[in-house]
């Protein structure tokens, strides 16, 4: 295991791969490239936290992200957007093929909920659309009828929004959502 297996030790790995959707091998590996980061702080402060645009210059899946502001809001274990290993290692085991449909919905709902009120709105969507088409691609009209058709099909008590088991139901619907909702660090 190398340098690392000092500072990552056995048992520390072991309870790891218990905890989240990760193998051993999928956690030593991130944690060789989550090192890189930093390794005289983190041998120093295992629990060290980094700045995400350090995080972002390491793991360009979240550099060219859309959603990587919110992903390091919620991610983030003292809201800060700063991660520490553990931080990191939840986001991966999310976003891991190993995780379970139902997870992975939960979590998406927290990142897509833009506002933060617990429901995805006609403006969550909004957003939503802008960040995945650009803020001038789509019309006022356009991105008003797209949020209209979705709340439609997905708003099953007709409140104007989505709670996280509407979200959820719909995501369960969508063989497709498990598989573009992750990524491999």
């Amino acid at each position: 295991m190398g340098g690392s297996a000092s500072i990552l030790t056995k048992e520390q790995l072991e309870e790891y791969a218990e905890l989240t959707y990760l193998t051993k091998y999928e956690i030593h590996y991130i944690f060789t490239r989550f090192l890189k980061l930093g390794p005289t702080q983190i041998a120093t402060d295992f629990h060290f936290r980094f700045n995400s645009h350090y995080v972002m210059e390491e793991f360009p899946q979240l550099k060219f992200n859309p959603f990587r502001k919110e992903i390091f809001r919620i991610f983030s274990s003292q809201k800060d957007g700063h991660f520490s290993f553990e931080d990191f290692l939840d986001l991966c085991s999310v976003m891991s093929e190993n995780c379970p449909l139902e997870v992975k919905a939960a979590w998406a709902f927290r990142i897509l909920d833009f506002n933060g009120d617990n429901e995805i709105s006609r403006d969550d969507i909004i957003v939503l659309l802008d960040r995945l088409t650009g803020t001038s691609r789509l019309t006022e009209d356009d991105k008003n009828q797209i949020s209209d058709i979705l709340l439609h099909e997905m708003d099953l008590q007709h409140t104007g929004s989505m709670s996280q088991l509407e979200f959820l139901h719909a995501m369960t619907k969508m063989p497709e959502f498990a598989t573009s909702f992750s990524f491999r660090p």
